[in-house]
């Protein structure tokens, strides 16, 4: 086993790298790309870390980066490994802290056969990405104490209103758990605007997206009334600002914390208070009253629910549409038709240019087609280095802009365009007026936005 076999273990996909090294051969066992610039290998780290599958990952000569939220601008001086056992014990510290990234001086040949510690999976140290762990580092939301959640008298079992599920059941490929859990206990689920898919659209268990505005949590149902419990699996931090617990006046003993092993081994017994397949939440109603009118208007300039489903329409197979903090993702989490997991996605925290760096990380897996969709165009800094970079690459890489400029396209004229750019290799920037108007409508039902709070977003990028 090398240091590369070490990492997919942990959760890392592939690794990054600025052209000063090191190069393909130097770390056998996982795939390597050389990125223009250190700028741009992080970002394209950050998008994998926060937006796909596992760990993002950099190695700048001897200093490796894993990340699972933005890098911040003050780093920490890399904490020396001097062995691989010392590299795994890391992992788990930060696992365990929810730091978010991690930078680690390697004091070992990267090419030199590894020996990895024994694993278990229960702490997270050298489980495989992908089978019932959860690799990454971003903080969990508040744990409380065990017992404050209390189970119904004389039955042992918790009465939950609704399930709350994040990312974290996504990165650890638990959404069948999750499926089956629902199934089995009766309770439908909530998922944050980071896990957009876990459910179809028209599921019975799907309650909609939720914790991107202050009420969403209020009309979801939690809450409601001394008694109510939700239960909460998966779900990072930065998915779950206090100010949405706040609004809806959740109290600490009111948040029943799953794990993701209780999913599959149903460990906590749990039942749901209200009906599934009954009538849906004021969230999922009410937002449905503001947006599928918005679908049926296909004139230019589009409306931004509109758009969302164009792009919907045209993403070819298994492609992605990713995104970043702004207007743009806030319609695309709210607004984009959720039938395949996947098909959006949408950060708790993102750097400007994250968008971009996700949709090229896409072209880099499988040489095919990504998909970004932003506030402003990819002129300048890491962001325009990104683009030169995609241009060198075999795919496609689609950048639509959605704001003031280019030409007004009614939803025929914008899906046909769209589908022309992606039959094509090579990148494409698109310019499409979007008129967001529609905004107030959504902060009239749900309040203004908390997600991506000040602070989550930062432009040290551009």
């Amino acid at each position: 086993m090398s240091l590369g076999d070490l990492l997919r273990r942990l959760g890392v996909g592939y690794l990054l790298c600025p052209p000063t090294g090191p190069t393909a051969g130097d770390v056998p066992g996982i795939r390597l790309h050389v990125a223009p610039d250190l700028a741009s290998a992080r970002l394209v780290a950050e998008a994998e870390g926060t937006m796909g599958g596992g760990l993002g990952a950099v190695l700048d000569r001897d200093v490796l980066t894993l990340v699972s939220r933005p890098v911040p601008a003050a780093r920490r001086e890399p904490v020396p490994a001097g062995a691989p056992a010392d590299l795994e014990t890391l992992v788990r510290d930060a696992r365990r802290r929810g730091r978010g990234t991690l930078s680690v001086r390697l004091g070992f040949d990267p090419a030199a056969p590894v020996t990895p510690a024994v694993a278990n999976g229960a702490d997270g140290s050298a489980t495989p990405a992908g089978a019932g762990c959860d690799p990454s580092l971003a903080a969990r939301l508040a744990t409380f104490d065990g017992d404050t959640a209390s189970p119904a008298p004389g039955t042992g079992r918790f009465d939950v209103d609704f399930v709350l599920a994040g990312r974290g059941v996504v990165r650890a490929g638990a959404q069948d758990a999750l499926r089956s859990f629902a199934e089995a206990t009766g309770l439908g689920v909530l998922n944050t605007f980071t896990a957009k898919g876990l459910f179809r659209w028209d599921s019975p268990f799907h309650l909609g997206t939720g914790c991107l505005q202050e009420r969403d949590l209020v009309l979801a149902g939690a809450g409601a009334g001394p008694t109510g419990l939700v239960a909460v699996v998966g779900v990072d931090a930065d998915e779950c600002p206090e100010a949405l617990l706040r609004a809806a006046g959740v109290r600490p003993e009111q948040l029943l914390h799953l794990g993701l092993d209780d999913l599959v081994r149903g460990a906590v017994g749990v039942r749901s208070r209200t009906a599934v397949g009954g009538a849906r939440p004021r969230l999922y109603r009410e937002l449905a009253a503001v947006v599928q009118p918005l679908y049926g208007r296909e004139d230019a300039p589009l409306n931004p629910a509109r758009a969302a489903a164009d792009v919907a329409a045209v993403l070819p197979g298994e492609a992605a549409v990713w995104t970043e903090p702004g207007r743009a993702a806030m319609w695309l989490a709210r607004a984009l038709p959720t039938t395949r997991l996947g098909s959006a996605r949408v950060p708790a925290a993102g750097s400007v240019g994250v968008a971009v760096a996700g949709a090229l990380g896409a072209v880099l897996r499988t040489g095919g087609v990504g998909v970004a969709v932003v506030d402003t165009p990819p002129r300048d800094g890491a962001v325009a280095a990104l683009v030169e970079w995609a241009s060198r690459l075999a795919g496609t890489l689609v950048v639509e802009v959605w704001g003031d400029g280019g030409a007004p396209r009614s939803a025929v004229q914008h899906r046909d365009h769209l589908a022309a750019a992606l039959a094509r290799p090579g990148v494409h920037v698109i310019e499409v007026p979007v008129d967001f108007a529609p905004t107030a409508a959504l902060v009239d039902v749900c309040g203004p936005l908390v997600a991506w709070p000040e602070g989550s977003a930062t432009r040290e990028n551009r």
